[in-house]
């Protein structure tokens, strides 16, 4: 009989940078006693001048080429670049539009009171001024990899819960503003040649109806004019916590996957990626997803405890009763920011072994 084809696995997108790469970012604070939402995690470095850019781009670089060399040599198939360049990808992604204000702060409070901080506000029309990042940051991450790399980006309904408007006023114009903006950045990157790109959603799973009602036209608006060669991601978790191992945190509630499933199935995009390894879905879900590859949250991203290959292995082995194994990915349920870079390896190395196995 013929050897079966491995099964893929990739990173969801931040991996915990670097200690010379000069930026914070909310992993830094989540480390710290404020805590992830403090209102330090909208403070951005900027360069002082051209020298000083090009000393900071070769760490950026060597940066990302330090943490896809971990996830290759863990086994992972398709890496991220880790976010290595940016504060936090919402933000990071609206310092590069008009119509954004970093300087006077907006307090709110969000995510079902899960979620209070200071934010950026949206005092104008957003505007593309020109100032593109994605098929740079993308084309450097590349550059240093032996494997193809994914890049995310922020989808619009997440990005408007994680900023304040003080200028819309209107939902789903301001959703449709924002994803023009992704659209943008999505084409510069398939012109690039990236063939994996990741718009993540998290939102969806806490807002079930702005999801259903303008958020997924959101989303095929993000990939509008993207050709069939490249494979379209969403990613929908269930939120990161404030601090490594904090159990109190309110997550979205994982019944909002089935409540979003039938319209996530008929998108216009290829994979959706979904946590599992902390909520323990009910694999139903899977069956209401016939048309759609499922990137399977395999192990936790907030737990210090690292998981075994055997309970990885027989939790992949019930999806494979729910669907074709050609459809399946293996990953962590979302970024690895919170993780010590060793802990973020040794995970990724039980996922990958567990993926080989099955």
């Amino acid at each position: 009989m013929p050897s079966r084809k491995p099964i893929e696995t990739t990173t969801i997108g931040a991996f915990p940078k670097p200690s010379y790469v000069p930026v914070r970012d909310w992993f830094d604070a989540a480390r710290e006693t404020g805590g992830m939402n403090s209102s330090q995690t909208t403070l951005d470095f900027t360069a002082d001048s051209q020298k000083d850019k090009d000393a900071h781009e070769a760490l950026f670089i060597r940066a990302a080429r330090e943490v896809i060399d971990i996830q290759i040599r863990s086994g992972i198939t398709i890496p991220t670049d880790g976010e290595v360049r940016r504060e936090n990808y919402i933000h990071y992604h609206c310092r590069h539009l008009g119509g954004f204000d970093f300087d006077r702060l907006e307090h709110r409070v969000l995510r079902d009171g899960a979620y209070e901080t200071d934010l950026p506000a949206i005092r104008s029309e957003i505007v593309q001024n020109g100032r593109f990042y994605a098929a740079h940051d993308y084309k450097t991450a590349q550059s240093v990899s032996s494997r193809p790399v994914k890049f995310t980006l922020p989808g619009p309904l997440t990005i408007m819960d994680t900023t304040a408007d003080c200028f819309y006023n209107d939902r789903p114009r301001l959703n449709a503003a924002l994803a023009d903006t992704v659209n943008k950045e999505i084409l510069a990157l398939v012109e690039a040649g990236c063939q994996y790109i990741q718009v993540d959603e998290p939102l969806f799973a806490r807002q079930v109806e702005d999801a259903l009602s303008f958020g997924m036209e959101g989303l095929e608006r993000c990939f509008h004019g993207v050709p069939k060669s490249v494979t379209r991601v969403v990613h929908m978790c269930c939120g990161y916590p404030d601090h490594l191992d904090d159990t109190d945190y309110k997550k979205a509630d994982p019944d909002s996957y089935h409540r979003l499933s039938a319209a996530v199935d008929g998108a216009a995009f290829d994979q959706v990626s979904i946590e599992d390894a902390h909520c323990c879905n009910n694999l139903d879900l899977l069956d209401k997803l016939p048309n759609k590859t499922v990137i399977f949250g395999a192990v936790a991203i907030a737990s210090s405890r690292v998981e075994s290959v055997d309970e990885v292995v027989e939790r992949l082995q019930a999806t494979l009763t729910h669907i074709d194994r050609d459809r399946l990915v293996v990953a962590p349920d979302c970024g690895l920011g919170l993780l010590p870079a060793d802990l973020a390896e040794a995970k990724l190395r039980v996922m990958c072994e567990a993926a080989r196995l099955v």
